[in-house]
């Protein structure tokens, strides 16, 4: 399991912050992965504090991108 699913499961903002502690240990990491950790945490940190679950964060979806090539 990869630090962003384990962030995503995670069940405390003190356990999502360790987590976030442990990537900065990940020095082969490009920018863009730490940034979606940081993203990710940032979601799951306002679902756990919201109270009403209709008050969480839309997540957004990524769409895969559609080739154009011409088949023969």
């Amino acid at each position: 399991m990869g630090l962003r699913e384990q962030i995503k499961s995670a069940k405390s903002d003190s356990e999502i912050n360790a987590l976030l502690q442990s990537g900065q240990k990940y020095e082969f990491a490009s920018a863009k992965t730490k940034s979606a950790w940081k993203s990710t945490a940032k979601f799951r940190l306002a679902e756990l504090s919201s109270l009403d679950p209709s008050q969480t964060p839309e997540k957004s979806v990524e769409s895969k991108k559609v080739s154009k090539k011409k088949t023969k």
